[in-house]
């Protein structure tokens, strides 16, 4: 059978037609809509209408808050329209197949677990590199959510402490792909929004030392907070993901920082094991796929 998988971005929609083998059948990607909650409702209604006659399910990655046991929002992470919504009763008016949704990071989590870069580790841990800075922790192969469901919430992880109360020094704001343009923009002196990641890692891989210096600066940012986890959880192993995580160029230079940073412990300490998700920006759809087949016995 065919399912319609959904992975909602703070930019791009992307959306795949795949079965129970991973393979897909088609890909794209749209808008995400964000102005409101009833043009949100009306993007993924309207993927599903486009392939309605196929899809014997729909699956749901987004970001936020979710409780996905209930299919209940809390938040949306950065589409802020989005708050205590019951999504699952609201799409199952309109929706006739079955429907789950589940948080972005989580899912890209479960993919890797399951039959990606993470498989075979009881302890590990991602972080996602998107609009904002997704992440997971499995203890012991079980996802761990928290009381709240912030377990993994790294957005909101202050990332100086010396100005905690400034909302722009969550790691949600630094380690980030806007955080990655906007260093690029300061060291190469190109406004901001003439660049993209694709254009950064350009300059980088052409060797531009500007782009190169920004990236550094970056790959530290992300060293640190895979140091941070390793402190935290200790996993087995750490994965990177996001759609710059296929360039590698960033693994190489984050491998680079984490022992500079671990130098500066007076005690000696391990380098966390960081890799890449197999599945780079596919690993939301796969998880999502996996907890829709879960859910409904058919996997």
């Amino acid at each position: 059978m065919k399912y319609l998988t959904i992975d909602i971005g703070g930019t791009f929609t992307k959306y795949a037609v795949m079965d129970e083998d991973l393979k897909i059948y088609e890909k794209s990607k749209v808008p995400t809509e964000k102005a409101s909650v009833e043009a949100y409702i009306d993007m993924i209604v309207g993927l599903y209408e486009k392939y309605r006659s196929e899809a014997a399910g729909v699956a749901i990655s987004a970001p936020g808050m979710i409780d996905s046991e209930k299919g209940f929002m809390r938040t949306g992470g950065a589409i802020y329209c989005i708050e205590n919504l019951d999504i699952i009763k609201i799409l199952s008016e309109r929706i006739d197949v079955p429907v789950t949704i589940e948080n972005d990071a989580k899912c890209a989590a479960m993919a890797e677990m399951a039959r990606g870069s993470l498989q075979g580790c009881k302890n590990a841990a991602v972080l996602i590199l998107g609009t904002g800075l997704g992440g997971a922790v499995f203890i012991d192969g079980k996802l761990l959510r928290g009381r709240n469901l912030l377990a993994g919430e790294f957005s909101f992880l202050v990332s100086d402490v010396t100005d905690a109360i400034n909302p722009e020094k969550m790691t949600g704001f630094t380690v980030c792909a806007p955080a990655l343009i906007k260093l690029a923009a300061e060291k190469t002196g190109i406004p901001a929004e003439e660049l993209n990641g694709e254009e950064v890692f350009r300059m980088a891989n052409e060797g531009n030392e500007a782009a190169l210096e920004a990236l550094r600066l970056f790959a530290r940012r992300v060293a640190a907070q895979a140091i941070n986890c390793q402190f935290m959880f200790d996993p087995e192993k750490i994965a990177i993901g996001g759609g710059i995580s296929a360039q590698p160029l960033l693994l190489q230079y984050v491998k680079e920082e984490l022992p500079k940073i671990v130098d500066i412990y007076p005690q000696k300490m391990p380098l966390p094991d960081v890799t890449v998700c197999k599945f780079f920006n596919d690993s939301n759809l796969i998880g999502a796929l996996s907890v829709l087949l879960e859910r409904y016995g058919q996997n």
